[in-house]
């Protein structure tokens, strides 16, 4: 009698298909041809600069769209503030003379600003300061506002009458408003930190300016900093009310 051979079953192929191979050599050679472009490649180091920058922009509470950086009162009265910003690759390149132009306009224009505040009695509750890049009038938020709270009282409404009547002779410029606290923490309903508070009370002086002086709100933005840009001590009553304060930076033009 004939056996019947029980036909063994084919076994299974193990591991990738063989395509894959000849897919992975593909990748390689293509990661290294672009390796390769771009060792070979010259990098414009000013454009690559500029990208760079131009990531580097805040998120903004109302339009505007420049974002504005360094810069810290030192005394009251005029004060000129450390220009860092200037003194990048890219403005070591630029020309040095149109910056002591811009740096000796702004250094006019806060001298006229501060004339004006001295007639009108308010110098005490206005500090003045500028760079090449922009005028700053820093305001008493004692004066401005209550504590905790960001309505203005009515003599922040006085000061802000004064103060919008002077910046009318720059309102075809940008303006920025930044609101700053101490580091006293606050928690209310409304307020949950010092950020809420310093950008809503930035956003309290800008509505005033817009709604009660006419400006543009295309060239005006507020933004608040919370306790995080002191520019005195927090241990002591007269730093943190120096750094309760809301600052208007009048930004120059750039031809």
């Amino acid at each position: 009698m004939a056996r019947r051979r029980q036909q063994k079953p084919e076994s299974s192929q193990n591991g990738a298909p063989a395509w894959m191979n000849t897919y992975g050599d593909m990748v390689t050679l293509l990661l290294c041809f672009f390796v390769l472009l771009f060792s070979m490649s010259t990098i414009d180091i000013v454009k690559f600069q500029e990208l760079i920058s131009s990531f580097d922009n805040r998120i903004d509470l109302m339009p505007g769209g420049m974002a504005i950086e360094e810069g810290e009162m030192i005394v009251s009265g005029i004060s000129q503030l450390d220009d860092l910003a200037f003194y990048t690759e890219q403005g070591r390149d630029g020309d040095e003379d149109s910056y002591e132009e811009r740096l000796e306009e702004s250094r006019e224009t806060a001298e006229a600003i501060e004339e004006l505040l001295e007639e009108h009695n308010i110098s005490d509750n206005v500090e003045v300061n500028y760079t090449a890049q922009y005028i700053q009038l820093s305001l008493d938020g004692a004066f401005l506002f209550d504590s905790g709270l960001a309505d203005l009282k009515n003599e922040g409404i006085e000061l802000m009458e004064i103060v919008g009547d002077i910046l009318r002779n720059y309102e075809s410029q940008d303006i920025a408003v930044e609101g700053h606290t101490d580091n006293i923490p606050i928690e209310s309903f409304r307020f949950p930190s010092n950020w809420y508070l310093s950008s809503a009370r930035a956003i309290t002086v800008a509505d005033y300016l817009i709604n009660n002086k006419g400006f543009n709100p295309e060239t005006l933005f507020a933004v608040g900093y919370g306790e995080y840009r002191p520019v005195d001590t927090n241990s002591t009553a007269q730093g943190r009310a120096r750094n309760r304060r809301v600052e208007i930076k009048i930004v120059n033009e750039v031809n």
